[in-house]
């Protein structure tokens, strides 16, 4: 059977990401439940894409819709960066992360709403609608983002590498880091920030991808290799997880439904909220 090369380093590629992310989310505000989705990460993505395809549809931007996505979110990311930067607050982060989280789950649903709202319009105007976004796949794709993806991959590792290490400390309480002189409110910044890139990286060119990035940092932690090594955990299981996806991708290609491709999102949509309830009754029964 054959198969691009391509599509399987990308799948991997959006796989490792995505699990970084969650990671980075879930320890980072020291919840659960933390996702890119929770935090309104995917809402942000999404919201490139609409915008993206407005600016195709409405004023002929000669751009894919894919690069023309990225652009927009790199240009608010750019502007998140430069505003921390400049902005002199002495206010402890790790102080704030239920505002944050609450502010990322209503800005998700407020995004649900203006997609619904979108897609209306440019149905009723006849216009190509993006329906895609929600269950991402790898039908679209070209070398030259396999070649972002591919360096961004080796700088993510880097990064992620460095800051595991603030990142154990973290975990064992903000006034232990900062008895080692860690900052803290840079570390989660800096972690959040690498977490929101991701996702939106993967966003932009792909679609969401539901529960990756909340499902996988859990099962990886069920694991005693990974459960008591955040190094593991962020760089080992961040691989394993990029080989589950390309591996799901690699199966929803060549077993169709009635000839049609299942999107690999969809997928792990229905998979991982029943393996979400599974984790939280087997939690409960422990208890």
């Amino acid at each position: 059977m054959e198969f691009d090369f391509v599509r399987i380093l990308l799948a991997f590629f959006s796989g490792y990401f995505l699990t970084v992310s969650g990671s980075l989310a879930q320890l980072s505000t020291n919840n659960k439940l933390a996702s890119s989705s929770t935090l309104g990460f995917d809402g942000v993505g999404v919201l490139c894409i609409l915008a993206a395809q407005s600016l195709i549809s409405f004023f002929s931007v000669n751009l894919s819709i894919e690069n023309l996505s990225l652009l927009i979110f790199g240009s608010i990311f750019v502007f998140i960066i430069i505003v921390i930067k400049f902005k002199k607050s002495s206010s402890d982060i790790s102080k704030n992360m239920n505002k944050i989280i609450l502010i990322g789950l209503g800005f998700n649903l407020f995004i649900g709403g203006v997609f619904s709202i979108i897609q209306f319009l440019f149905i009723a105007l006849n216009y190509e609608f993006p329906t895609g976004i929600w269950f991402g796949n790898f039908k679209q794709f070209e070398i030259e983002t396999l070649y972002l993806f591919g360096v961004l991959f080796l700088v993510s590792f880097v990064l992620v590498w460095r800051m595991s290490k603030k990142l154990s400390f973290l975990a064992l309480g903000p006034d232990f880091a900062k008895g080692l002189n860690i900052d803290v409110s840079k570390v989660l910044r800096g972690s959040l920030l690498v977490s929101f890139f991701l996702t939106g990286l993967v966003v932009s060119y792909f679609g969401v991808f539901s529960f990756i990035g909340l499902i996988f940092p859990h099962i990886l932690r069920s694991i005693g290799f990974f459960k008591y090594s955040m190094k593991n955990e962020l760089i080992i299981g961040s691989v394993f997880a990029g080989v589950f996806l390309s591996t799901i991708d690699f199966l929803c290609y060549h077993f169709t439904f009635f000839g049609a491709e299942v999107p690999v999102g969809m997928v792990c949509s229905v998979v991982g909220s029943f393996t979400l309830l599974a984790l939280l009754i087997q939690r409960q029964s422990i208890k």
